[in-house]
């Protein structure tokens, strides 16, 4: 019975997810463009080096495929996916059992219980990244701009593995749901990038904060558009 009200209740939300995650994507666009990241910086600074990630990890994975080689960088991931799991686990009373991650074979993680949040914290939380932006409270203050673009180097490598790992045969994105998964890890995905953003001095997270306000206010529309029209009456 109380697994069928969690998939009752997972289903319910899926409107109210998206609500939020499509509220987030415009709070976050205008708050962007209010504080001057607009499409046209694209070229500049940060989204530079997350561009070169993502393309290091790209040219360096076909590389190791072209000499017949196995990328070593994926015992890498393997270890992020997995300890991410664990940490987010810990964090909401799901603590790990066991955990393993090998180059060949992948890895493995027994929590304690489960919960949405510890499933799906790989796909969400850039562990790595995030590791940076901490460091970086402590880098002085002649490194942050350096320290700025290897945060976004490393976010441009989580990119890359976000989408080797990211697929429909994902056990972990069918624990509760596919559709489900998709839209809460799209959300706490931009939560994540709120978080970096702000510790790198570049946007506030006022958008975070309006977002939820914004989708409460986007629902009367909502309901009114599902809502079946009412029969009209005919002459």
């Amino acid at each position: 019975m109380p697994r069928l009200m969690g998939i009752a209740l997972r289903w319910c939300s899926l409107p109210f997810l998206a609500l939020l995650f499509q509220s987030m994507l415009v709070e976050l666009w205008f708050s962007s463009r209010a504080a001057g990241l607009s499409p046209e910086t694209l070229i500049h600074g940060p989204s530079v080096f997350f561009m070169l990630g993502l393309a290091f990890r790209i040219l360096f994975a076909a590389l190791c495929r072209r000499f017949r080689r196995i990328d070593p960088l994926v015992f890498v991931d393997t270890l992020e996916h997995e300890l991410t799991h664990a940490l987010i686990g810990t964090l909401t009373f799901c603590p790990p059992i066991s955990l393993s991650a090998t180059l060949k074979s992948g890895g493995e993680v027994q929590l304690r219980g489960s919960n949405p949040l510890a499933a799906l914290a790989p796909y969400a939380f850039p562990l790595w990244t995030l590791v940076a932006v901490a460091i970086g409270f402590v880098v002085q203050s002649g490194l942050q701009s350096a320290w700025t673009h290897a945060v976004f180097f490393l976010l441009g490598c989580f990119a890359y593995r976000l989408g080797t790992e990211f697929r429909w045969r994902q056990t972990d994105l069918h624990a509760y749901g596919f559709f489900f998964s998709t839209l809460l890890v799209g959300a706490l995905l931009l939560l994540s990038l709120g978080i970096i953003l702000k510790s790198r001095g570049l946007l506030s997270l006022h958008w975070i904060w309006a977002s939820p306000l914004h989708a409460i206010r986007e629902v009367p529309g909502v309901w009114r558009a599902l809502r079946p029209a009412s029969n009209s009456t005919g002459p």
